[in-house]
């Protein structure tokens, strides 16, 4: 037994050996190689950007050693000089390279290891690739949130989730820039809350085209105790009232409760509310008394109880 186990390693031996062999001498045999290149644009003309993104690599043939072959395989990162190159410096705003005859027109261009030996020989993919230029453009634009917040009951989130910065600039062409009016923040939800928040958020990238700064924002997020509170001494206006008569509401002030969150509705005044009249609108000879139109601050949930509910309009025309 131990004969046979002796003799099936000096074959696998046998074996190895002659397989270092055969690739040696195999290695240095020349082939032809369809294979991945970076492709790099150069020369770009200041202010001038790409309408459209350019392809990272292109699909070559190269012939050289086997050897090289399998170093470009394993090492490809490593070999800061294998790229293909163009230049961009004569384009204004758009060109086709005809991407074959462009390199074999300008082989210099086909960046290779020079310790690989390799040679170029032809592009397979793409044939061709159309470069298109723009002005490129630099603008500021808002943040919006697609963070979903809700609080436990009895809270209220007062306002719009406030950003710092409140905007951000972006930078690329400008056919595409133009089109942007604001980014978006990730997607999150937060639940239950019962006190203000405060987070960093990631911005979402508009377009691929463009860049932006800063790339992350400070979220805050208001959230309050339900409370409410009666303002009283609110002044009636009356609107739209022609200047022949003299008209006069009773009674000139109103008060009403407010409903929201509890420090929003301690800074809220008489001032802040409006409660307007349209006589032009509204007005009729046989009607004594009107509803006003409550307008109320955007951070304030609602109004309610409104004293008196109905108001009186008196009109006397002026005598000459």
């Amino acid at each position: 037994m131990l004969n046979n186990t002796n003799q099936i390693k000096r074959l696998l031996y046998s074996f190895v050996i002659a397989f270092i062999f055969w690739f040696f001498i195999k290695s240095e045999d020349t082939y032809s190689v369809t294979t991945k290149i970076p492709l790099v644009a150069r020369n770009l003309q200041e202010q001038k950007t790409y309408k459209e993104e350019v392809p990272e690599s292109i699909i070559v043939t190269l012939k050289g050693s086997g050897r090289a072959f399998i170093w470009l395989q394993f090492f490809d990162s490593f070999y800061e000089d294998y790229k293909a190159v163009l230049d961009l410096s004569r384009i204004a705003d758009e060109y086709n390279f005809e991407l074959d005859q462009y390199y074999k027109d300008n082989p210099e261009k086909i960046v290779l290891p020079p310790s690989l030996d390799l040679e170029f020989v032809e592009v397979i993919s793409p044939r061709n690739i159309k470069i298109n230029l723009d002005q490129y453009l630099v603008k500021k634009v808002p943040i919006r949130s697609q963070v979903i917040v809700s609080t436990e009951p009895g809270y209220v989130q007062v306002g719009n989730q406030v950003f710092i910065p409140d905007s951000i600039s972006i930078g690329g062409p400008q056919e595409v820039v133009d089109t942007i009016a604001f980014v978006n923040t990730e997607k999150d939800t937060i639940e239950s809350l019962v006190l203000s928040i405060e987070r960093e958020l990631s911005i979402i990238n508009p377009n691929k085209l463009v860049n932006f700064d800063p790339k992350k924002v400070q979220g805050y997020v208001d959230i309050q105790p339900i409370s409410e509170t009666i303002v009283t001494g609110i002044p009636v206006k009356l609107i739209n009232k022609p200047n022949d008569i003299n008209v006069f509401v009773n009674p000139a002030t109103v008060s009403l409760t407010i409903v929201g969150g509890l420090n929003e509705i301690a800074g809220t005044t008489s001032s802040d509310i409006e409660v307007m009249i349209n006589f032009e609108k509204s007005w009729k000879a046989d009607k004594q008394f009107y509803s006003p139109v409550i307008k109320i601050p955007d951070t304030i949930m609602k109004w309610k109880d409104l004293s008196p509910n109905n108001l009186e309009i008196l009109v006397i025309k002026e005598i000459n």
